[in-house]
């Protein structure tokens, strides 16, 4: 039992120490990392990294990161934005859609029309003449290269 027992605080002791890495270039250009100095007969200087371990699983406790309902919070919550988000592009398709549609039906209808009359504002019907027709054919395809895509 004595034997497992220091096995666990040397363990524990172990994980806690931080590692030195060694960065050197030899002369061939290439970059090597190691734990252990650069050969004594490179030329080029060696840089001693400090590099700390990786913090123990029990030291953050106060950290909401590792409180597993504020992760499930966090986590839900990005979910339902994620979800509200794909709504909103689903419901800008189908408004997209709809525009597209009816900008091929107006373009249909001033380019296949050859005597087209539309209301006059004041209860009565005007016939298009060419100009008017070419701007509505105009705007037709601009809406159409906006929404159809």
């Amino acid at each position: 039992m004595r034997i497992f027992v220091l096995t666990v605080i040397a363990l524990l002791f172990s994980t806690s120490v931080s590692a030195q890495i060694y960065k050197w270039v030899d002369e061939t250009g290439k970059i090597h990392y190691t734990d252990q100095p650069p050969p004594p007969d490179v030329n080029t200087q060696g840089q001693q990294l400090n590099i700390n371990a990786a913090p123990t699983t029990g030291s953050h406790q106060g950290s909401p990161a590792n409180n597993p309902s504020d992760a499930r919070d966090e986590f839900e919550k990005r979910r339902k934005q994620r979800q509200e988000n794909e709504a909103k592009d689903q419901a800008q398709a189908e408004t997209n859609q709809k525009k597209c549609t009816e900008a091929q039906t107006q373009l249909r209808m001033y380019s296949d029309s050859p005597r087209l009359t539309i209301p006059d504002g004041a209860g009565g019907m005007v016939y298009v003449d060419d100009d008017l027709r070419q701007r509505r054919i105009d705007d037709a395809n601009k809406a159409i290269a906006k929404f159809c895509k």
